[in-house]
Formats: structure tokens, sequence, C-alpha cells
């Protein structure tokens, strides 16, 4: 059974995804609590506020990047929990639909993904560069070797609650009940995106820069289908936040980390981000469909 039917082998009823949906709101609402609670402790009657660079040095940017992600574990091993005992499926069911999980396909693409973010990100300040003034060295072994550990640790965990929640739960929820495969990779990437409209991103970039994460979940969701699994999702949510975390960091992104550079430089347009995300979900998938020799987009039924 190809994975977007997958939700076929289990119970699907309305009732239990309204369940299931709730379960989720509720997880995140609890995994916040610490986070607000420490927060309160270090700034009485503040708002935890992603913004204020002086608050988030008092309280620690490890600190408050474990609390961020610690949501995201209760998410994961709830969603699991709730696919397998109530929704009745199978484990491996939830994330391939091969027999074992394919730690190949994840590794290969990891790599290559962590060879073109560098090209990406490296060359234009390689080409534009004005020292101390754009990409700044920060490495400090003190901040730089715990945050790699939390990194390695909790992202691939993060990644996987948000793969499980709309790679899973939306798209193959939308699907059982449509029977429209682009029409479900469509919503799912709708809900990706409005999700992430609360990012910090927006803020700095503007509204438009939802359509980023509008092309994101889609690129995500046609991953997974055309390959039947998880695997390669699971390796680009994994390695971009990781990327986005350790390598390099700025004042206007989600995560405030002691990475081993920091951009000082101006956020930019959103419709630059905008042509640049094109170009990259697009060379990424002509890659991807070479490789594993994918179906053509006009036989995706």
């Amino acid at each position: 059974m190809r994975f977007i039917e997958a939700a076929k082998n289990g119970k699907g009823s309305v009732l239990l995804y309204a369940g299931g949906i709730s379960l989720l709101v509720l997880l995140y609402v609890l995994g916040s609590l610490p986070l607000f609670l420490d927060w309160q402790m270090r700034f009485p009657g503040t708002e935890v506020s992603l913004d204020n660079a002086s608050m988030i040095l008092q309280f620690g940017k490890l600190r408050l990047f474990f609390w961020m992600l610690f949501p995201f574990v209760l998410l994961f091993f709830g969603l699991v929990a709730y696919l397998v005992f109530v929704h009745r499926r199978k484990p491996i069911s939830i994330f391939t639909s091969s027999t074992n999980f394919r730690w190949g396909r994840f590794l290969w693409f990891g790599l290559v993904l962590c060879s073109v973010l560098l090209l990406v990100t490296f060359v234009p300040f390689l080409i534009n560069y004005s020292p101390n003034e754009q990409l700044v060295w920060n490495f400090q072994p003190q901040k730089f070797f715990p945050l790699l550990a939390l990194s390695i640790l909790l992202i691939p965990i993060q990644a996987a609650a948000e793969e499980l929640i709309f790679r899973v739960y939306a798209l193959q929820g939308l699907y059982a009940r449509t029977g429209k495969i682009w029409l479900s990779m469509v919503l799912s990437a709708v809900l990706f995106a409005a999700v992430h409209g609360q990012n910090p991103e927006v803020d700095h970039l503007g509204s438009a820069i939802i359509g980023y994460y509008l092309m994101a979940g889609f690129f995500l969701a046609l991953i997974s289908v055309q390959d039947d699994g998880l695997e390669l999702a699971l390796a680009y949510h994994s390695i971009n936040n990781i990327f986005s975390a350790v390598i390099i960091s700025s004042t206007w992104q989600v995560f405030h980390t002691d990475a081993l550079w920091l951009d000082t430089s101006a956020p930019g347009s959103a419709w630059s981000h905008l042509l640049v995300g094109g170009l990259f979900f697009t060379g990424l998938y002509f890659i991807l469909a070479k490789k594993y020799h994918w179906k053509p987009l006009n036989e995706l039924r």
C-alpha cells in the first residue's frame, strides 16, 4: 500500500481525528508551560519575547532553545502513541511504506542538503563580504558543544513531530477523506504555512514570506508522496533546522543560538527569499526525482 493511503490500514473516523487534534493542542500547551513558568521566575510579569536580545541573553540562549523544543518531544511521542493505540496503525507504517525505515535515503539526502546549504548560504557572503559587518565568527566552545549536542538530540524529534502532524496526520487524513492527492498536498501545505505564520521571520520579512512556508510544506508533502515515506522529508527538516541552529544564526530567525556564525546583515526582501526558495526546492526535487526514478508529476494520482 502507498504511503499516502496508509491511514486506511487503521481506524479513521472523524471523531478519532478530532480527538487527535485535541490531543495535539493539549500537548503543545502543556509543553509550552515550562518555558512560560521559567520565564516568569526570571522576569516576573513579562511576556516571553523572542525579539528582545537583552532579555534572551539574560535568560540564556541554550535554556530558551531547550524549552522551545520541549513541546515537540511531547507532540512526537504523544502522536505516535495515539496513532498506534487509538488509530490502530502499525508503528513502521507511520513513517514509511517500506518494511523498514530507509536510513540510506535519510543519510544520503542529509549529506546532499548539507552541501547545498553551505553553498547557498556562504557563497553570497564570499562575493559581497564586508569583514565584521555581515558574518561574524562566533565559536565559543563552552556554548557551542552543548548546543550541538542538544540540537542533534532534540531537533530530529522536533522535525519528526512536525512531519507526523502535517505529512502523516493531515496529508494522509485528507487523502482518506477526499481521495485526491494534489488537493491533499495543497491543503496540508496550507496548514503547515498557517502554523508557521507566527514565526518571527514574518514580522521581519512581511507576510509574503508565508509563501516560502507554503512552498516548503508542498515540497515536503510531494517528496513524501513520491518516495512513499517520510525519510527524505525528515532528512530535509532535520538538517535544515540543525543548520539554522548550529552553523549560522541571526537575530530575526526563530532560533536564537550561539551558532558558529552570526548573520548580522538585514533580513532582506521576502520576495528574494521566495525566488531563492523556489529555485532551491525545484533543484532538490529534480535531483531526487532523477536518483529515485520517480514517476512524472502528470501521472501522480
